[in-house]
């Protein structure tokens, strides 16, 4: 605490300094050495730098919350061009009320020639300082907002997530409830498994992004667990490249896909066949196919009602963009393929 309230008239000083006493010191060796009165050329420049001071604070009053709206490039020209106006107005105004206040004449030719030389290159490196200035705030500004839309994003992932979870836990739980009729000890094997489980499923919602290899065996539990519902109807076959296995990607992504074949695609009838594959060597593309009846082909992937797919679509687009939303195609002789695309 004590530090801040420091901080607050030492940044005062060094403004006071940098803006206003430097310059000011500046214009008045400029106009000293034109009029050779140098005492009246100190408080002359000390009046160009206040009024060029006066005219940056009603900018920044005025004008500059009315640029906030406009592109950044056009916020920064602007900038510029009222920060150079400001300055050259500000010494001409200054130069003319002390010359009528203290009656000093500058010689013309050569004294008009270096005053204005030294206010020219002293009005563009301040301008530039006032202009510098404003781009760091702007980028600060920027970064700002950046930073609040990632946490925007993170808490609408987390979102999607809690979503995923209670209908994963409910559609395994009606899968236990009908082992528990017809096999008790598969049940309780059942219930052992869905609790490792949902040990990954907590800790993966805090990490977000877990390894293609961690997902793979979330899925095998998955599968064992419906398995032991269906038995040797559900066969998965998997084809899998080795160099994909350690690329992070959203957890829970993969069973949702899986689940909703086994639900809807006749998975438990028939084949899942698992392919996963890195494509031109910066994009993991997995791809999940079935042989059901197939999808309407006016229907796109992650629209309509069902959670899994519309929930994985959504985290796709909010992790990577709407360029690796979820993807589905007809599968031949029939069937489905649903894609998603994962930047390496």
């Amino acid at each position: 605490m004590t530090e801040q309230k420091a901080s607050g008239p030492k940044r005062i000083i060094v403004r006071i300094l940098t803006e206003i006493v430097l310059p000011a010191i500046a214009f008045g060796l400029g106009v000293g050495f034109a009029t050779g009165n140098y005492p009246v050329s100190f408080i002359t420049g000390l009046a160009i730098s206040g009024t060029i001071y006066v005219l940056y604070k009603l900018d920044q009053t005025f004008l500059h919350p009315r640029l906030a709206n406009l592109p950044r490039d056009w916020q920064l020209g602007l900038e510029i061009t009222s920060s150079l106006l400001e300055h050259i107005l500000g010494a001409l105004l200054g130069l003319f009320i002390c010359g009528r206040i203290f009656g000093f004449v500058v010689e013309p030719t050569i004294a008009w020639f270096t005053i204005w030389m030294i206010f020219i290159g002293f009005l563009v490196v301040h301008s530039a300082g006032y202009a510098l200035r404003f781009y760091r705030e702007l980028r600060e500004k920027e970064l700002l907002e950046k930073q609040l839309r990632a946490l925007a994003t993170q808490a609408e992932l987390k979102a999607l997530k809690a979503q995923i979870n209670p209908h994963f836990l409910f559609n395994t739980l009606n899968t236990i409830a009908q082992l528990v009729h017809s096999d008790t000890a598969q049940a309780e094997a059942t219930i052992e498994r869905l609790a490792e489980m949902f040990r990954y499923v907590l800790a993966g919602s805090e990490r977000g992004l877990v390894p293609l290899e961690e997902e793979l065996s979330f899925l095998d539990g998955y599968l064992e667990i419906e398995r032991a519902r269906f038995g040797e109807r559900l066969r998965v076959t998997r084809e899998v490249a080795p160099e994909a296995l350690d690329v992070p990607v959203p957890s829970l992504i993969l069973q949702p896909l899986v689940e909703n074949v086994i639900r809807h695609g006749r998975g438990a009838d028939g084949s899942i066949d698992l392919s996963i594959r890195v494509q031109y060597h910066d994009e993991v593309v997995i791809a999940i196919a079935d042989q059901g009846p197939g999808m309407d082909p006016r229907h796109k992937a992650g629209e309509g009602q069902g959670v899994g797919l519309r929930n994985v679509d959504e985290r796709l687009r909010k992790t990577y963009g709407d360029g690796y939303s979820l993807e589905a195609t007809g599968n031949k002789p029939q069937g489905t393929v649903v894609m998603v695309r994962i930047p390496v």
